[in-house]
């Protein structure tokens, strides 16, 4: 049994209201492994609901349940009262309102916004309702998505070409439906979706913690004489970082973005081996900016570097195209301002701001499996500073991503 504590969630259910359900019996345990999730807690949440009207009709609900991390220095980290407010906002204002538009544009349930995500069950920000600062009670209700066969693939190897193509058709809807709904409603864009878009600035409070990363990416470079030659460009990138100021996003191409799309954040199903559905989850850091930025980071965290190689101009090309065709399925919407051309510059400018980005989250994602011990629970600075948690993973991917970055002049 999980030490935080999940209360009243008869009263957090949307679709089973109290006065006609009740909840017979739950189980709440962990639901993820130490060193797999930071930035929440997370719980799965087995429910056998019954109407209290026919108590004999019982009701399997498997949930996966949010809350905020117990340890402090997570909370600081993450800057939880600002971005757990952001990710509830996301399933409980944004996506319904994105959806809404797409109804009222005839586009087909099957290609509605909500398909991205996990159901959204319930969700709460404080214990009193009328509040909306973050408080411990916090919660955020979500299907388990594992018992409809989703998988995390491996943070470690990363994924093959076929898992990548369905992710980047998702990808490409998931910034290009936000992008119509800016350009032909901005208002109701801006009241609905832009308040899950505000600046994260996660990692403020924690210098020590950021110092850690930063210096993960110099000393991994240095160790690899293969990077020699590149080392100069590597030190100016995390030297310009401590200057570097955040540039207005690019328009017309500013969206949702993700801000930390990569192996861990999306979930694939797959049938008889083949990848066959594709599933966005964590929230929490979105913000108004350029959608490549998502897909130059998620190439190069994610992507087997082989996979990468051979078929990088193949992924634009299929992110790009479902873009378009995702836009050109809204009226009013005037797909030539998404130009090839235009698409490769804003890729360039995207890619160059990113490579620190990927750069300094490879620390988390090449973590060698099993080193972290401790769960969100009973997290120790440790888990992230001791050297012993990067290993031949964390060395192998950083050599392949610098290489790769250069072969594309993005370094």
């Amino acid at each position: 049994m999980a030490k935080t504590k999940l209360t009243d969630i008869a009263g957090l259910l949307e679709d089973y209201p109290q006065e006609e359900y009740q909840i017979a019996e739950e189980t709440i345990s962990q639901g993820t492994a130490p060193g797999e999730h930071y930035g929440s807690v997370i719980l799965a949440v087995d429910l056998k609901i019954r109407k209290k009207s026919d108590a004999k009709n019982e009701q399997h609900l498997r949930l996966i349940a949010k809350l905020l991390p117990a340890n402090e220095m997570l909370r600081k980290v993450f800057n939880v009262y600002v971005t757990f407010k952001k990710e509830v906002l996301a399933y409980t204002d944004a996506v319904p309102a994105i959806a809404r538009f797409q109804q009222l544009h005839g586009i087909p349930a099957e290609k509605s916004y909500r398909n991205l995500f996990p159901k959204c069950h319930g969700a709460r920000i404080n214990a009193d309702t009328d509040v909306l600062e973050v408080d411990d009670q916090c919660v955020l209700l979500l299907e388990n998505l594992k018992i409809r066969g989703f998988r995390t693939e491996d943070r470690l190897r990363g994924l093959d070409a076929e898992a990548v193509r369905l992710i980047l058709r998702d990808l490409a809807r998931f910034h290009a439906t936000p992008v119509a709904f800016k350009l032909l409603d901005r208002e109701e864009f801006d009241a609905k979706v832009m308040p899950c878009l505000v600046d994260s600035s996660v990692m403020e409070e924690v210098p020590h913690i950021r110092s850690v990363f930063h210096d993960s990416i110099l000393e991994g470079a240095l160790d690899c004489a293969e990077l020699a030659p590149h080392w100069d460009r590597i030190r100016a990138v995390c030297e310009a970082v401590k200057s570097l100021k955040k540039p207005e996003p690019g328009e017309p191409w500013a969206t949702v973005c993700h801000q930390d799309f990569w192996t861990s954040n999306t979930m694939i199903r797959k049938e008889g081996g083949r990848c066959v559905e594709n599933k966005i989850v964590d929230l929490q850091l979105t913000g108004y900016d350029s959608g490549l930025k998502d897909l130059v980071f998620f190439l190069f965290t994610s992507v087997i570097n082989e996979v990468l190689d051979e078929h990088f101009d193949e992924f634009l090309k299929i992110y790009y195209d479902a873009f378009i065709d995702t836009l050109k399925d809204y009226e009013g919407v005037d797909v030539g301002r998404f130009s090839w051309a235009g698409f490769n510059r804003e890729l360039e400018i995207a890619a160059s701001s990113e490579v620190y980005h990927i750069l300094f989250m490879l620390k988390p994602i090449c973590t060698e499996r099993g080193a972290v011990k401790n769960s969100p629970e009973n997290f120790q600075d440790s888990d992230w500073t001791r050297k012993d948690l990067l290993g031949p993973n964390h060395r192998r991917k950083l050599k392949e991503t610098v290489l790769s970055l250069v072969k594309r002049k993005f370094l």
